[in-house]
């Protein structure tokens, strides 16, 4: 009887290992981007850390205040965190030298989800907005990410784009 109970947990275990765990629906994909968007805004660089994956990478052509030659970002994860981590403290310090804490407005578009046939990845494009402090500062960007779904947690795994920033409300 132990044998037959091990057999089945040990089945049920490496189902979920090998499909459950790792398989992604438009509906997970969504609200991946519905809480990525949600720690965007409660200001949690820590939560869109943990949205990623260990071997995350990105490549992005950023363009600031209209400079004539974007420059090219490639970060892994840790790069990116940190990136984060500074960013969100700059913003706070930025409110709070002017008495108050930073608004943020984001809006996200997702134009194509492609589940891969095996559903263990899905390639999404995203056009994105963010605006910071009202008019203070604006960033647009056109990605194309890959997601997948490790041990049940739906993780970005890559992210490719453009991006623009702009002072004043440009």
């Amino acid at each position: 009887m132990k044998a037959i109970v091990l057999a089945i947990l040990l089945a049920i275990g490496g189902w979920w290992y090998f499909i459950g765990g790792r398989t992604l629906t438009p509906e997970q994909v969504t609200a991946f981007y519905r809480d990525y968007e949600a720690a965007t805004l409660n200001r949690e660089p820590d939560k869109l850390c943990a949205m990623l994956a260990d071997d995350f990478s990105s490549e992005a052509a950023v363009r600031v205040a209209g400079q004539p030659r974007p420059r090219v970002d490639i970060l892994n994860k840790e790069e990116t965190c940190e990136s984060l981590r500074h960013t969100y403290a700059a913003w706070e310090e930025i409110g709070q030298k002017m008495g108050g804490m930073l608004q943020l407005d984001s809006n996200y578009t997702l134009r194509n989800i492609q589940i891969a046939k095996n559903r263990k990845q899905a390639t999404v494009e995203v056009q994105s907005s963010l605006d910071i402090g009202g008019s203070i500062m604006s960033m647009r960007s056109r990605t194309q990410d890959t997601l997948v779904r490790r041990n049940g947690k739906v993780l970005l795994l890559r992210s490719e784009g453009t991006g623009q920033v702009n002072m004043g409300g440009a």
